[in-house]
């Protein structure tokens, strides 16, 4: 009797812990902090996966998606208070800046490079600091040269593959009523393409020690060919916003921008004869090499996440080849994959549909984050997000400043961030 009774009890003990582990298990909850992508789509895909892997893991998961403007605050208010989500977006320098409040995550990109080869130097430059890799780089947004063969044809030029040549035919296309367009304002297009031209002439705001070293003849030399360059485009790229290359493009007057692909998935979807005269070309070449800079988007697994191993798997799970392959597909091709090797995803049927598409494929190997090659962290996000090399060119270009006096400008609004 003793014996059943113990039994029972046994049996009656397993079954509430079952039930108890069960009813824990389902009310664990991994919470994922994001974007609001451009292409509707793409965040549709991520949230299917979401849930597959919820249901897989018998737990619940939840994705939040604010404004891409609004990533910084909120994540910059979660690291202040120490609570929030357990994965979060780290766009471009937020992984060296929130260093210190993300788990290493060594384990899990070993595993992702097993299956697809190393990642393109960018890749690091975001994510690696030091022997660790804080976050895991899973996208970036290349940007060509995007030109309206048509305008060129009339203008009697070839696309540029050189910034000597890109102002050549700015000059033709002038003439025939079709300028180039390229922003010299408060935004991020600017940003990028104007640290592009000076690395293409050798020169940077700042040196892999932190070292300011905008005061050179090199910088002299890119401003005053974008001085020259700006002869030749409409004067309102003063004050682009965001939108401004792509505005440029579909008013039928532009010939020229260098973009993310939003501007190529725009004009195949609503604008097909746009489309249809479009073409991609590398970003210009300068005296001393090719480089291109836009968005990279990372994700981090948080130091006050309750669930870091699961969030771990869930990246890995987000990588998997037939997952990660469909979030890319289901971007329109937008999300552009950090891998050395682009070979897995070459026939995706968006991309099938794309002028040039082999140039876009190219553009990794190019490919360095904008304060390249200044150490990363919150110094070189805070260079970029005070505008201070866009406003050294609007300042020379409009002659508020002589080429000199903007180069100093920059120089002291720079030591003022570096040498603090």
């Amino acid at each position: 009797m003793v014996k059943k009774i113990l039994l029972l009890s046994l049996f009656v003990f397993l079954v509430v812990a079952l039930a108890t582990n069960s009813a824990l298990a389902q009310s664990r909850e991994l919470t994922i902090l994001t974007w609001a992508h451009f292409v509707l789509s793409s965040d549709e895909f991520l949230e299917k996966l979401a849930q597959e892997f919820g249901q897989q893991k018998g737990i619940t998961i939840r994705v939040d998606k604010v404004s891409l403007n609004d990533v910084p605050s909120k994540l910059a208010a979660e690291v202040t208070s120490g609570a929030g989500h357990d994965v979060v977006l780290l766009m471009n320098y937020s992984t060296a800046l929130y260093k210190d409040h993300l788990i290493p995550l060594n384990d899990v990109l070993a595993k992702i490079e097993e299956k697809y080869g190393p990642y393109q130097p960018a890749a690091e430059e975001a994510s690696k600091i030091g022997n660790d890799w804080y976050s895991v780089p899973c996208y970036y947004t290349p940007s060509p040269g995007v030109y309206r063969k048509d305008y060129f044809e009339e203008a009697g030029v070839n696309p540029p593959d050189t910034w000597e040549d890109l102002l050549k035919a700015a000059e033709k296309l002038y003439q025939t009523g079709h300028p180039v367009g390229l922003p010299i304002s408060h935004c991020g297009d600017s940003n990028d393409w104007l640290f592009q031209v000076l690395a293409a002439f050798g020169a940077h705001a700042v040196d892999q020690n932190g070292e300011v070293t905008i005061n050179s003849d090199q910088t002299k030399e890119a401003i005053n060919y974008v001085k020259n360059l700006f002869k030749y485009m409409p004067q309102d790229v003063l004050s682009w916003d965001g939108a401004g290359n792509n505005r440029w493009i579909l008013s039928e007057v532009g010939s020229y921008i260098i973009n993310s692909l939003s501007i190529v998935v725009a004009a195949r979807n609503e604008f097909p004869q746009i489309f249809e005269n479009l073409g991609l070309v590398l970003p210009p070449r300068g005296p001393q090499g090719r480089y291109s800079t836009t968005s990279l988007y990372a994700y981090g697994v948080t130091k006050w996440s309750p669930n870091q191993e699961l969030a771990k798997e869930f990246l890995l799970f987000l990588l998997e080849k037939a997952n990660f392959k469909g979030w890319v597909e289901a971007s329109g091709g937008y999300n552009m994959p950090l891998f050395k090797d682009l070979t897995p995803f070459e026939d995706l049927s968006s991309w099938k549909t794309y002028p040039d598409i082999e140039v876009v494929f190219q553009i990794g190997d190019f490919y360095h984050l904008a304060l390249w090659p200044a150490p990363a962290g919150g110094k070189a996000q805070l260079t970029y997000d005070s505008y201070i090399i866009p406003d050294m060119f609007a300042y020379a270009v409009t002659e508020q400043m002589t080429v000199e006096e903007a180069i100093q400008w920059a120089e002291k609004q720079l030591e003022e961030i570096w040498l603090k």
